[in-house]
């Protein structure tokens, strides 16, 4: 049960933050305003992130590996990129929106490579 909850987290994380990078894309160009909503998503996708890295604690805390170990370096960068998005923030706010979408951008990614490397797929 665990496991699926950790699988769907993953696909969540890809998704979710593939479109808070891309929004905040949008809003960092000024094509489209910043609103509560994409704050919202925003802080979603960054909430997953850390959701996802205390569920697979968890499932090691089990017992329950992956067969490459590279699965736990790309899972617990997205942590990584969120304390240092956080840390990054300044007083421009649309330097804030790139360095969120940035990180966004890069955690989507980190961890579609945590899914290929799990051994999921075969």
């Amino acid at each position: 049960m665990v496991t699926t909850i950790h699988l769907w987290l993953g696909i969540l994380i890809i998704s979710i933050n593939l479109i808070a990078a891309v929004w905040g894309f949008l809003v960092w160009r000024q094509w489209l305003p910043a609103n509560k909503v994409y704050a919202q998503v925003l802080a979603a996708s960054q909430t997953v992130i850390v959701g996802q890295a205390i569920i697979g604690l968890l499932l090691l805390s089990q017992n329950l590996r992956v067969a490459q170990q590279l699965h736990y370096v790309y899972g617990l960068l997205p942590v990584a990129l969120v304390i240092f998005a956080y840390s990054a923030r300044g007083r421009d706010p649309r330097r804030n929106i790139l360095i969120f979408s940035i990180a966004a951008l890069l955690a989507a990614g980190l961890s579609a490579r945590a899914f290929l490397v799990s051994g999921i797929l075969g």
